[in-house]
């Protein structure tokens, strides 16, 4: 018989603070110290220590040299690098979906992301809807099926998720822009304009920017 297995202290204290991170309740740039953490929560330090080393593993928090933690403050160089890193890696993923034969399952899942992503921006769920565009640039890797090229984008889509949190909160079009850029995208792949894929994905990916 399987058993439900419950989080540990680290877990729910590192799912806690990248919540708080999410909904921007930590600020960018914020520092997190230990001893505050610790008596929000009501745990020890060792919990909140070990969740915020796997936070910084995440690219959610870095480190100081004097072994203060802040939560990550982005800059239009670190844009720009995360931008070129998703580009990079949908491009291939995509041009394996047309080797493979898997456009057909990744169209239908598109369109399923999108209906979403209106859902949730009819109902003004921001929060939810940043998670359905990151889920959107998941697609591509989901239906390869490949775990070493799902768990590099694994490995990104915290901060990516954020990224996508800091723009909507600094330009209150974006959400609108988000979306019809994802309809393009989809609609050039229906078409089998690969091409204008590969335009259009450059051209989407570029539009991460951040204002001082």
């Amino acid at each position: 018989m399987s058993r439900i297995q419950k989080l540990s202290m680290r877990a729910q204290c590192y799912e806690a603070i990248k919540e708080k991170i999410f909904r921007q309740e930590y600020e960018l740039g914020a520092e997190l110290n230990i001893a505050k953490l610790s008596a929000e929560f009501s745990v020890s330090n060792t919990p909140i220590r070990e969740a915020l080393s796997q936070l910084e593993s995440d690219g959610l928090i870095i480190t100081t040299m004097n072994a203060k933690a802040h939560v990550v403050h982005f800059t239009p160089e670190s844009f720009k690098h995360m931008a070129n890193t998703i580009y990079v890696l949908v491009k291939g993923a995509y041009e394996l979906c047309v080797v493979e034969n898997r456009i057909p399952m990744l169209l239908k899942l598109m369109k399923k992301s999108l209906e979403l992503q209106q859902k949730f921006l009819a109902a003004d769920d921001g929060f939810a809807f940043t998670q359905e565009l990151v889920n959107f640039d998941q697609i591509i890797f989901d239906v390869l099926e490949n775990p070493q090229l799902l768990f590099l984008f694994e490995r990104i889509s915290p901060v990516l998720f954020l990224m996508y949190r800091t723009n909507q909160k600094r330009n209150s079009w974006e959400n609108t822009r988000s979306i019809e850029e994802h309809r393009k995208i989809m609609d050039a792949i229906a078409e089998g304009d690969h091409e204008t894929v590969g335009r259009l994905a450059s051209e989407h990916c570029g539009q991460a920017y951040f204002e001082e």
